[in-house]
């Protein structure tokens, strides 16, 4: 709940007016407090404490909605609200028996189920599908076959380069890369006519 406006001190005052956008100075240096913001009329802040007309009604307006908030709304609020939560306390009650319903329904279904289960007969279970064969084994082809030679010819080559006077190792590479490709492209041509 909010504090009374009557409660309030000079500096609460000055916060209020701040609130409002206006200069708090004159309320502050004259130590307005609440009790005493509430006995001003419109023409004393605006001639005590220099308001415009416009300002001083603003505060005047101001000063009532907030009294209005910390006096609780009036009556007719509090019949409203006595209302809707009357209304809300019917509804829980509603809800509360439907879920009763639910739950007794559900038990009846359950109980349904169980009598009506064991006069079935339990169905088969599928046959499982059967395993595929497995793949024969091909040997690598004639563009593998050249490509695994080429590979490990480049690697060998490049190794001899790099050992052998005379010779480097890109050149030694690329020399077992040819070699390779070859054995391995004939050795891809056997496996072809031995499982082909």
């Amino acid at each position: 709940m909010l504090k009374d406006i009557k409660d309030y001190s000079a500096e609460e005052v000055g916060l209020f007016i701040t609130a409002q956008g206006l200069d708090p100075t004159p309320f502050v240096s004259e130590g307005v407090d609440g009790d005493l913001l509430l006995s001003l009329s419109i023409d004393d802040l605006k001639n005590d404490l220099g308001l415009s007309s416009l300002q001083a009604k603003k505060v005047m307006k101001n000063i009532e909605f907030s009294k209005s908030l910390a006096g609780g709304g009036g009556g007719e609020d509090d019949e409203k609200v006595k209302e809707l939560e009357a209304k809300v306390e019917t509804l829980e009650d509603d809800v509360k028996a439907k879920d009763d319903e639910i739950a007794e329904l559900k038990r009846k279904m359950e109980k349904m189920t169980t009598a009506v289960a064991p006069a079935q007969a339990p169905t088969p279970a599928p046959k499982p599908a059967p395993a595929p064969a497995p793949p024969q084994r091909r040997g690598p082809g004639v563009v593998g076959g050249a490509a695994r030679g080429a590979a490990g010819g480049a690697m060998k080559g490049a190794i001899a380069g790099a050992i052998l006077p005379g010779m480097d190792a890109s050149d030694g590479a690329k020399a077992g890369a040819a070699v390779g490709a070859t054995t391995g492209g004939l050795r891809g041509i056997r496996g072809r006519r031995r499982f082909g």
